[in-house]
């Protein structure tokens, strides 16, 4: 991510943008050994994917909604998807309903027609090692605050 980037979405935390908004982010999915061992459901691969969220700055709600996925690095290369959170938890299979502001946990996401293929870019098993070259956040969210981060990365790139 250049250094530009990254100002900017230090700004967008440090100013608290993204509190009490739809929205959460991930770097990685859980591969099938993965499932196995948090001893949670097996899944359709085409409909779902499982994703673990390290923090967030909101309730992470069963049953929220996203319509816009996008890369961390290509904000402006955002995708429309159709998916919602069917389960959440925060250790294993203890589908609590909730994942509180700041804690992480486990998402699973039911898509409506597949599973995005944006979806590539995240660590696909907890043994892959991070790398920038291969290797991404996906930020999950909706239309409206999309607008808004286009609106304030606009409003950095054209001062």
């Amino acid at each position: 991510m250049d250094s530009q980037l990254k100002e900017f979405y230090d700004n967008l935390y440090d100013n608290r943008f993204f509190d009490n908004k739809i929205y959460f982010s991930s770097l990685e999915m859980l591969s099938d050994n993965d499932i196995k061992k948090h001893f949670l459901e097996p899944i359709n691969r085409n409909k779902f994917i499982y994703l673990y969220n390290v923090h967030n700055d909101n309730d992470i709600i069963l049953g929220t909604k996203y319509n816009v996925v996008f890369d961390r690095n290509y904000p402006k290369n955002y995708q429309t998807i159709d998916c919602e959170i069917d389960f959440v938890a925060l250790k294993k299979n203890d589908n609590i309903g909730i994942i509180p502001r700041g804690y992480g946990g486990i998402i699973r996401l039911k898509f409506k027609d597949k599973v995005s293929e944006i979806t590539k870019v995240l660590m696909q098993d907890d043994k892959d090692k991070y790398d920038k070259t291969k290797h991404s956040f996906l930020y999950f969210t909706t239309q409206e605050v999309m607008g808004e981060i286009l609106k304030e990365l606009e409003k950095t790139e054209n001062p």
